[in-house]
């Protein structure tokens, strides 16, 4: 287990490196009004430093990352405060000095490798154009030379755990895993040697063995070179290993910061209680219900004079709603923005226990799969191929939801694929309800798919932004010829209902909804044409924990009300523990355990199953091996 980094003492390089103060970012809205993303943000970073800024999705977390080297997207801008880089304000900086400053100074990690790097360059060229950009002078004031680039490249890229660095660096970045495109991404944004690294959630779409060695590998970055660590993410358990301090936003206010220790542990905001409360626990047993954040996020065009969390606080009083709370020092080093809780002298009311799930024994089997095999080959290229499943046997009973958790490139997406047959198998056979659906006929084929239903991995990706919600809710029931057109507009009302959503917001587009509101829109799709089997892949992994909270709760009402079977497929296992009956464990393609979720996880038999569990982070402060910082000065 990785322990957060130590900073440094105050009587080492106790001066400031980045002072924010009053930071305000405002972006312009379609209709002309003002979007205050960011409001009087303020904070310190020393050199060595480890900070995580956490809070829901629009908070306002990425946003300030992006405003402190002003690279802040459309009509987005600093309207107020200042950004002090060693004395140098970036909020008033020319062009010219903000880029003597990016990647030189403050490197930045982003949250897609997949999307940050650019699919024609070589992971060299990526290395090289940075190194060009940013790299150390010679002597004489010229980069290097180009062989002494690449020698740097493969340098960096060794560093950050890359095998086989000086053949590797001519492949491109689709050859790698995405644990090693992450990897990619922290080598250029050390290839300029900053003082700073700003890291937006890098290891979200992670599975936990991948996300573990992502962390340690910051953790020796940070100990060995000096550089800061702000590390923006919503997952509490990385904050409890990875940083020393952390700092919580929401509706774009710091509503509470200090070390990471006491604010986990003792937390004095209701905000970051509700956090910490949503969080789900690998100790929780199977059925135990996932306890969200009641309410939304507040709308930033319509904020007001009072506490932005007002509307979901359980501590509002009269006061909350007239005033915004100043961030006042409470004990132990801890700031917090929060009118009750500054006059309080004990902690805040522990959250009530998790609630169980309110479901039915499981029925019959409705899918029945032996023996399933699955391998790609390229087009062209002759040899044996890649086997992505070999020899995958597995049931499914009505009312029942099994877990699959592996690592990246263990085979659940392919099993998900070829499960809802969109992706034929090589080799074995299914069955559904007891027919044999091995390789069906296109007319059966149509029926069978009609059964099995999909809900994606990503809410933004998954729906179709020139379609309104209700053409894209209604779109199956077109293509399985299910009802007229007035029976269809009554079907999409009550899918949305269903959903949780208004029916009202049929005649709206995607891009008008959050990524809780755009994933209950694709559950909404999967239930019309009234589906035995639901198939879920990483249906959450892309949502903060109080908006996970009411997906999964959503998705196990309809099972319950409906009498779904449900595939959970994703990398969190305490999300899939706590949902699921049964849990299937695979590695390279195989199940290589499997049984209830409760034993998996309690008793696990197989060494790669106990791996993943010892990498699941939990939202407990680690205690760090007490040591003196090792800063550069």
């Amino acid at each position: 287990m990785t322990a957060p980094p130590q900073d440094a003492t105050p009587g080492e390089n106790s001066r400031a490196l980045l002072e924010v103060r009053d930071l305000g970012v405002e972006f312009t809205a379609p209709d002309g009004s003002a979007l205050r993303a960011v409001r009087g943000v303020s904070f310190t970073l020393r050199r060595g430093e480890t900070l995580a800024v956490v809070g829901e999705s629009g908070s306002g977390k990425s946003t300030t990352a992006l405003a402190l080297t002003r690279m802040l997207p459309g009509t987005g801008r600093v309207t107020t405060g200042s950004v002090l880089l060693d004395g140098q304000d970036l909020a008033t900086a020319s062009d010219q000095e903000l880029r003597a400053v990016r990647g030189a100074r403050i490197g930045m990690i982003f949250q897609d490798p997949m999307t940050a790097l650019n699919p024609v360059l070589t992971v060299g060229r990526h290395l090289d154009e940075v190194l060009r950009a940013h790299g150390p002078r010679e002597q004489h004031g010229r980069r290097r030379d180009r062989a002494a680039r690449r020698a740097r490249a493969v340098e960096l890229l060794a560093r950050v755990g890359i095998p086989e660095p000086h053949r590797r660096i001519d492949d491109h970045p689709h050859q790698f895993s995405g644990g090693q495109r992450q990897r990619i991404l922290i080598a250029m944004a050390l290839a300029g040697e900053p003082d700073i690294l700003l890291a937006d959630e890098p290891t979200t779409a992670l599975d936990a063995t991948v996300q573990e060695q992502i962390l340690a590998l910051l953790a020796d970055l940070n100990r060995e070179t000096g550089t800061a660590l702000v590390l923006i993410t919503h997952n509490m358990g990385v904050v409890a290993r990875s940083c020393a301090r952390v700092l919580v936003m929401y509706g774009g206010t710091v509503v509470e910061d200090g070390p990471t220790a006491e604010v986990l542990t003792r937390p004095r905001h209701p905000y970051t209680a509700g956090l910490l409360a949503a969080v789900p626990r690998l100790s929780a047993p199977s059925g135990t219900r996932l306890t969200g954040i009641p309410g939304s996020p507040p709308d930033l065009t319509l904020l007001g004079d009072g506490c932005a969390f007002a509307a979901r606080c359980t501590l509002v009083e009269d006061r909350c709603r007239t005033g915004v709370p100043p961030l006042v020092a409470l004990t132990d080093g801890v700031r917090a923005a929060c009118l009750p809780a500054a006059g309080r002298t004990e902690p805040l009311p522990a959250p009530a226990p998790p609630a169980r799930i309110d479901r039915p024994a499981p029925g019959p089997v409705v899918l029945a799969a032996d023996g399933l095999r699955k391998t790609y080959r390229r087009r062209g290229v002759r040899g044996r191929g890649f086997t992505a499943l070999d020899g995958v046997s597995l049931t499914l009973a009505e009312g029942e939801t099994l877990g699959v958790v592996g690592e990246s490139g263990s085979g659940k997406s392919t099993l998900a694929r070829v499960l809802a047959h969109a992706h034929p198998s090589d080799g074995g056979t299914l069955h559904l309800r007891g027919r044999d659906i091995t390789r069906p006929a296109r007319r059966e084929l149509h029926a069978v798919r009609r059964q099995i239903q999909m809900v994606f991995q990503d809410p933004y990706a998954s729906l179709n932004p020139r379609m309104t919600v209700g053409q894209i809710v209604a779109e199956p029931l077109i293509a399985f010829g299910l009802g007229d057109r007035d029976e269809r507009e009554a079907r999409v009302a009550e899918l949305l209902t269903l959903a949780g959503l208004d029916p009202a917001v049929a005649d709206r587009h995607p891009r008008s909804f959050s990524g809780g509101q755009r994933q209950r829109i694709g559950i909404a799709r999967a239930l019309a044409p009234g589906p035995s089997v639901l198939i879920c892949d990483e249906p959450v992994s892309a949502l903060d924990v109080s908006v996970q909270a009411q997906i999964v709760g959503l998705l196990t009402d309809l099972q319950r009300d409906l009498g779904l079977a449900l595939v959970f497929i994703a990398h969190d296992l305490a999300v899939v523990r706590q949902v699921s009956h049964r849990i299937a464990v695979m590695h390279r393609g195989r199940i290589v355990e499997t049984g209830s979720a409760d034993d998996v996880c309690e008793h696990p038999q197989d060494p790669y199953t106990r791996a993943l569990l010892a990498a699941a982070p939990e939202p407990v402060p680690v205690t760090p091996v007490l040591r003196k910082a090792e800063v550069p000065v």
